[in-house]
């Protein structure tokens, strides 16, 4: 099979020939990417791009708030922070209504970075943001094609159109508004987990038109999993919308892949329940609270499990410990198919130290030694 028969094949819960072994944040189809991050990474590359599936990424442009409007304006400002290494940077949007902006905190170190203003927080910036005219985005999709032709059988290209509504909705309010607000302000959640639904189904309806799919992904679930929200939350802020938003997808015969990180045990069965095709990472404790053979167990019959090999063991333990993790991992997931094995998250470091690459190697070789059905 082909890389892309072999993912397809993987989100469809069909037979293959191994599982499909896809090592996220290493884009071997990317020299740039090679060059920017220098000479520690270039086995890993050339392992990925010569033995693993390629999952690329193609992000919708998709205007502000979803809307293509011409009437508004946005400009970044860069002022300084009273935190050391850190600069502030301000985006601001001006509405018909007035400005509403946000602030981050930017290291000048390469750490990461700190959210400290969102932009709704009173009255007045709900209202402002409600007045932005909306004007559904066409965007040109000449460079989807164009990309999906370069990956070619080496793999699938998974379309962004951002997060879901719930995701974003967090990126309005941030985690402590969001708590907050679905207590005190529930009416204004719905209404603006409508606006944002509404807004990517429209985007959505008209990217499936143009042809473009059939993968589709996002992130912004793990926003609203226990203890964030609680599982009645989980159901009604992010199945219920996401549900409406797979199944447009679904008819136009495309595929959702879905990112989570977190708490999963209380809301597990809600990805299988919303129509995602594929759930990833799937952590196990004490990251997360499902082991994949449980996950396997409940919903591997209706959903592609990807996972669930942690970052943290990737750069911490011992290749021999890696090793055995690797094992188990195979040993739960493959059973059946629909298991694609993966690290949790992307290798963020500037320089991949040694024992860090040899771990991930020995990830791609079990799983072209042992993925085989």
């Amino acid at each position: 099979m082909t890389s892309r028969e072999r993912l397809t094949a993987a989100f469809r819960l069909e037979p293959t020939d191994r599982i499909p072994i896809h090592v996220r944040g290493v884009p071997a189809w990317d020299e740039d990417w090679l060059r920017a991050k220098g000479p520690s990474f270039e086995p890993l590359f050339e392992a990925v791009r010569q033995y693993c599936d390629w999952c690329a990424g193609w992000g919708a442009p998709r205007g502000i708030f979803f809307s293509a409007t011409d009437q508004i304006s946005r400009r970044m400002e860069r002022k300084p922070s009273n935190r050391p290494d850190y600069v502030i940077h301000e985006t601001i949007i001006e509405t018909p209504q007035g400005p509403i902006f946000e602030q981050r905190h930017v290291s000048t170190k390469g750490l990461p970075s700190l959210e400290t203003k969102y932009y709704l927080e009173t009255d007045e910036d709900l209202e402002r943001f409600l007045s932005i005219p909306y004007v559904p985005p066409e965007p040109d999709v000449a460079p989807f094609f164009a990309f999906r032709d370069r990956i070619g059988d080496r793999g699938i290209v998974l379309v962004s159109a951002g997060m879901d509504p719930l995701g974003e909705v967090y990126c309005l309010l941030g985690t402590e508004n969001l708590a907050l607000w679905s207590v005190n302000r529930r009416s204004d959640i719905f209404m603006l987990l409508d606006l944002m639904y509404e807004r990517q189904a429209a985007l959505f309806r008209y990217l499936l038109e143009q042809g473009v799919g059939p993968f589709f992904a996002w992130v912004g679930p793990e926003l609203a999993t226990p203890p964030l929200q609680s599982p009645q939350d989980f159901y009604e802020f992010v199945v219920e919308y996401d549900k409406k938003l797979i199944e447009i997808i679904h008819s136009y015969g495309g595929l959702v892949h879905v990112h989570c990180h977190g708490f999963l045990d209380d809301v597990l069965e809600g990805f299988a329940e919303m129509g995602a095709n594929c759930l990833h990472p799937i952590e196990a404790p004490p990251w997360g609270d499902v082991s994949l053979a449980e996950a396997k167990r409940r919903i591997g019959d209706r959903v592609c499990l990807e996972g669930n090999i942690q970052l943290g063991d990737l750069f911490d333990r011992s290749t021999a410990e890696v090793e055995q993790i690797v094992r188990e991992a195979i040993a739960e997931g493959k059973p059946g198919g629909g298991f694609i094995l993966c690290p949790t998250a992307s290798p963020y470091i500037p320089e991949l130290p040694e024992r860090v690459r040899d771990n991930y190697l020995v990830m791609i070789r079990l799983g072209l030694e042992l993925g085989r059905y």
